[in-house]
């Protein structure tokens, strides 16, 4: 009976071990689908911004990459209804704006108002879904993934900065927020270095470059630089979200 009991015990271990690792998974999933939503975010607001002089093709094949990541990992979680419509909207109203002539100028930051909406209304979703499947998971994965996720934040919230006529949709505002998601970057950035003392070094190149951009961000209302404050947050997140991958390999 013993024996039988503990068999039983460890069968239920081995199922909720199984568990909590797809979880976990599925967690890795969405807050990548998200990242690479702020990604097509960011660069659509880089190739549609008054300040660049000239548009860049670069712009377009980054978010255009980004859009393609997120329908890759669409499929792979089953194309889920709540997120896969506001994705085809946003996906949608981005068309509508490369379809825009220069005579038809005036409309396109009307039409990215719409699309950022859009994207808000995905991300939330997102969100929501993250919040269910990251119940529970290892605090060394969340801090990647919230790490990755407000570095992406700060940076749209910059690109965001230089529309006068454009809202924004994907977080709530207040006075100082600049301030406020820089301080819990720059602090997160000394919890993780105590969560993962075996990649300090990797972590410290992480801080380096963001302190390299972290004036711009705090001196938001002057000489902007979208495209530099992109090409370095967003190296960032990449590698954090690389990082995150790699502890839910190890776990």
């Amino acid at each position: 009976m013993k024996t039988y009991l503990k068999y039983v015990l460890f069968l239920l271990f081995l199922g909720l071990a199984a568990q909590a690792q797809a979880d976990a998974q599925l967690a890795q999933s969405l807050h990548e689908l998200r990242s690479e939503g702020y990604r097509a975010a960011t660069y659509l607001l880089i190739d549609n911004n008054l300040y660049e002089r000239v548009r860049e093709p670069g712009n377009r094949e980054a978010y255009n990459e980004a859009l393609l990541n997120m329908e890759k990992l669409l499929r792979q979680l089953d194309n889920p209804s709540d997120i896969r419509v506001p994705y085809n909207q946003f996906v949608s109203l981005i068309r509508e704006i490369e379809n825009q002539t220069e005579e038809e100028a005036h409309y396109h930051l009307a039409t990215v108002n719409r699309t950022m909406m859009a994207h808000a209304e995905m991300d939330k979703a997102i969100a929501a879904r993250y919040a269910s499947a990251a119940e529970g998971a290892d605090e060394r994965l969340l801090a990647l993934h919230q790490q990755s996720l407000e570095t992406n934040q700060i940076l749209l919230l910059y690109q965001n900065n230089m529309f006068s006529s454009i809202g924004v949709y994907f977080m709530e505002t207040s006075e100082g927020i600049f301030n406020t998601i820089d301080a819990r970057i720059t602090a997160r950035a000394a919890t993780l270095r105590e969560l993962l003392p075996d990649l300090n070094p990797t972590l410290q190149d992480l801080e380096k470059q963001y302190s390299f951009i972290q004036p711009r961000l705090i001196n938001h209302h002057d000489n902007w630089v979208p495209t530099i404050a992109a090409f370095y947050l967003l190296r960032n997140t990449k590698t954090l979200d690389q990082m995150a991958r790699d502890q839910l390999r190890q776990s």
